[in-house]
């Protein structure tokens, strides 16, 4: 017998072995299911956020139908509890990095796709009006408006292995996990928050960027019949002493006012309170932990927010002396901290 009769079965048993390879890769991925097509990882407790961009279209159009209220924003919105607005079934479809830019495009996607939502709900930091900012990262499946990568070819890769790997054994790439019903947490072993340590690009630049105001008005077009709320996620106490000490403070709190008279509701919980004096609500001074945003979450739609500002029932003038205010009521708290 010939070396050629062996060929068809050597080219068999290589066909097979791919075909076997690649059920595997595939089979394993879609039970860790680091891409969130499927629901999520079946062999764990968390999800990790890998590609949040991606991942939560997948999540959202795999429960199509299901939602009327949508939240954006960047990674200090996706700790908001979207299931903890009453009266609402909302997605948070906020990630990190996100801009105003961004949210505009993922808008049109859903918009697109036929979803109505009755509530918006969007993150309006202060750093969204900074001089400069970072650049999008649209995908271009959100600016075409064509369906994401196919499930099939995304699992097949070794790349989605290794995140399907470090899900089951590693650590996550972030500080925040997603549980099994994709509510944000804060990762087991995210740092303590120290006053004394500033805040990663704190001072990044000035205030002066509130011609991105616009972005809103373009959210409001795209789901005019929606009631358009926008919040300011909690920041340190000490880092709104930062910018009063800079000189800042009147640009940031004029940025966030313009901002809030493009939605129909508008609460600050950045303002120097109770939650931000107090350091064990945050790991890093901006992000904040799950029961300070289940505050959030109770009080967003409520007639009363607590310590938080109505910028709705404020003018610019009259927000810009509060702050001044809280800062020196809280003085010996901020001086305190700076001192450990």
């Amino acid at each position: 017998m010939t070396m050629s009769n062996h060929i068809p079965g050597y080219l068999a048993a290589i066909a097979a072995t791919v075909i076997a390879c690649a059920v595997a890769v595939f089979a394993a991925n879609a039970m860790v299911d680091p891409m969130w097509y499927f629901g999520g990882n079946k062999l764990g407790t968390v999800n990790y956020a890998f590609n949040e961009r991606l991942s939560k279209v997948n999540l959202f159009e795999a429960n199509d139908g299901e939602y009327d209220c949508v939240i954006f924003g960047d990674s200090r919105v996706t700790l908001l509890p979207q299931d903890e607005i009453e009266g609402y079934r909302c997605f948070n479809f906020a990630f990190s990095a996100g801009k105003a830019q961004e949210a505009v495009a993922y808008a049109q996607y859903l918009r697109g796709k036929g979803f109505r939502p009755d509530l918006v709900i969007m993150g309006v930091p202060g750093a969204a009006f900074r001089e400069r900012i970072g650049g999008t990262n649209i995908p271009s499946f959100i600016r075409d408006e064509t369906a994401p990568k196919s499930a099939y070819l995304t699992y097949l890769s070794f790349d989605t292995l290794s995140m399907s790997e470090q899900t089951l054994f590693g650590e996550s790439p972030l500080d925040r996990v997603y549980t099994r019903n994709f509510k944000c947490r804060v990762a087991p072993g995210a740092p303590e928050y120290d006053p004394s340590v500033p805040i990663r690009d704190l001072m990044a630049g000035r205030f002066t960027g509130s011609h991105r105001v616009k972005f809103y008005d373009e959210l409001r077009e795209i789901f005019p019949e929606a009631e358009l709320v926008g919040y300011v996620p909690p920041i340190s106490a000490w880092a709104i002493d930062a910018y009063a000490k800079a000189g800042w403070l009147e640009d940031y709190t004029k940025a966030l006012h313009l901002a809030s008279q493009k939605f129909d509701r508008f609460v600050d919980f950045g303002v120097p309170s109770a939650l931000t004096i107090d350091t064990a609500n945050t790991y890093d001074g901006t992000h904040y932990s799950e029961p300070a945003n289940s505050i959030i979450a109770a009080s967003l739609l409520a007639e009363k927010h607590g310590d938080a500002l109505d910028l709705k029932q404020l003018s610019a003038k009259e927000m810009l002396t509060i702050y001044r205010k809280r800062l020196e009521r809280y003085r010996p708290e901020l001086e305190a901290g700076l001192e450990n």
